[in-house]
């Protein structure tokens, strides 16, 4: 899988995770888990889009939300 198909992914798990009633911050370890791939993959990247600002994590990437241009990145992706 290619490096933006594994951030447009992630992207879409913390935007399903903005479904819930009340969202919370999204575990690293779930977003590898589904992903299939290694927690420290998931950190780079986490950390990656935390710097493009498209998602939020805390300082050791292990919590994230997705932003608004998070948000606006994934309905330009969709409509592609």
């Amino acid at each position: 899988m290619s490096l933006a198909a594994k951030k447009l992914q992630i992207l879409q798990i913390l935007s399903q995770n903005l479904q819930n009633p009340s969202p919370q911050l999204v575990d690293s370890d779930e977003i590898a888990n589904r992903l299939n791939i290694s927690l420290s993959e998931t950190h780079l990247l986490l950390k990656i889009m935390n710097d493009m600002g498209v998602v939020e994590s805390n300082v050791d990437h292990c919590l994230s939300l997705i932003t608004r241009k998070g948000l606006q990145a994934l309905e330009r992706q969709s409509v592609h």
